[in-house]
């Protein structure tokens, strides 16, 4: 069997990875129908003396990238769903807001690097935001990957992000899980392409403690019956009565439970390392029209034509998006049936807000490393809710081992961990991210 024209039906695991195994096409009928087994255990699921999964490919995900055929695999327990996949987490959250005749639309905006080896993390190109790409190689590499991820996945627009050799593409819009599966096809098939060129492809939130680090921004508003109901609509000047009471409830309630959520957007040890004030990376949770320090931004240019919708800019692309979504959906349902408030737009740069600025308007920060993240999941309601008792342990017990294990390193290697990238986070994440 060679390496070309293979089955890749992947499972999302529930820190932010990927696992599969690959089969020739010949098996694809039988993976269809009957899916394959594999080792929970392995996969960070469960323990070893329960540990019989079995994933089962969703042939609506099916995409080609050259000659390998993707799927996303829904995972199952003794013939049932299995409580812990991270994709029914979403579909379960997705099914409260149906029951109340609701729907929501989501986009996102992928930001990545591509450095030379993960031996040598050195970028490839000098560029900035949006400028042109002078340099052939660096053009069509990241023309060739726009076109190829196009045609399997449907993009908006890719374009040199603000770090040299770093990279956005957004992809075009889809239901939350429709989203989250194109996500992480769209990794995929990313580093494969980059690859192919001999350099790396890297969605480590912050691979370089003085440049940019990359986020995973991702969109939503609300609709029924078709219609975009999160608000009228206006510019800076109508604060919130930019929103309808639903989408001013809806964010009230994602604004209340942020930093619980912050395990589930910013997931490693690494995440927190991005989020520093001047590199356009969230530090307070709060909100404003067209402005990129906040938390979420409401995008003005299309506010004002009345097509309302909010960017969350905490997220990084480490995430696992379903996990990701399905906790920003389940804290802005509780938002909507609580009817919370929502308070009024920071229009400065929260940067430049002084501690006392910041009490008077009641804005908190998010969590300062994964540690005291984990600790307001814990303590918040919402976190196991959105995931179900069983996978909201699950991640805490995983993500716990992880803080402990970078504590571990620091006091073992003596490297400094504040302000820097430590060895051991390029190891983690470099290549896996």
């Amino acid at each position: 069997m060679g390496v070309q024209g293979l089955i890749v039906p992947l499972i999302p695991d529930i820190t932010g990875g990927v696992r599969c195994k690959l089969f020739p096409q010949e098996k694809l009928r039988d993976l269809l129908e009957k899916g394959y087994g594999f080792d929970g255990s392995s996969c960070g699921f469960c323990g070893v003396e329960d540990s019989d999964l079995l994933a089962l490919p969703d042939p609506g995900t099916k995409v080609q990238v050259d000659s390998y055929t993707l799927f996303i695999c829904d995972i199952y327990k003794a013939n049932r769903r299995f409580e812990l996949d991270t994709r029914l987490a979403l579909q379960k959250a997705l099914s409260r807001y149906a029951e109340m005749g609701m729907g929501v639309a989501s986009g996102v905006e992928m930001e990545f690097y591509v450095v030379k080896t993960a031996s040598r993390p050195e970028v490839i190109d000098p560029w900035g935001y949006m400028e042109p790409l002078f340099g052939h190689q660096v053009l069509s590499l990241l023309s060739e990957l726009a076109s190829r991820v196009h045609e399997a996945m449907g993009i908006e627009f890719t374009h040199h992000e603000v770090g040299p050799g770093q990279y956005e593409l957004t992809l075009k819009k889809d239901g939350p899980v429709g989203l989250s599966d194109r996500i992480t096809l769209a990794k995929w098939a990313i580093k494969y392409w980059v690859s192919k060129k001999g350099l790396t492809a890297t969605f480590m939130p912050k691979p370089f403690m003085d440049r940019p680090g990359s986020g995973l921004h991702l969109h939503l508003s609300l609709n029924k019956g078709g219609k975009n109901i999160t608000g009228p609509g206006g510019d800076r000047s109508h604060g919130k009565r930019i929103f309808s009471e639903e989408g001013a409830s809806f964010l009230a309630g994602i604004l209340e439970h942020a930093k619980a959520l912050a395990a589930l957007m910013l997931p490693t040890v690494n995440s927190y390392k991005r989020l520093m004030p001047h590199f356009e990376a969230p530090i307070y949770v709060c909100w404003g029209i067209g402005n990129r320090s906040a938390m979420v931004r409401v995008p003005e240019y299309d506010a004002a034509r009345g097509d309302v919708r909010i960017e969350v800019r905490c997220p990084d692309p480490s995430c696992n998006p379903y996990l990701a979504l399905a906790g920003l959906l389940t804290a802005g349902l509780k938002g909507l049936e609580e009817g919370l408030e929502l308070p009024e737009p920071v229009s400065k740069s929260a940067y430049e807000l002084k501690e006392e600025e910041l009490a008077e308007l009641g804005v908190e920060k998010l969590p300062s490393n994964l540690g005291e993240a984990l600790e307001y999941a814990k303590k918040d309601p919402v976190f196991k809710e959105a995931l179900g008792p069983a996978l909201a342990e699950r991640f805490i017990r995983l993500k716990e081992a992880e803080w402990k294990a970078y504590l571990k390193f620091l006091e073992e290697s003596g490297e400094e961990g504040e302000g820097r990238i430590t060895s051991w986070e390029l190891r983690e994440y470099l290549e896996r991210a």
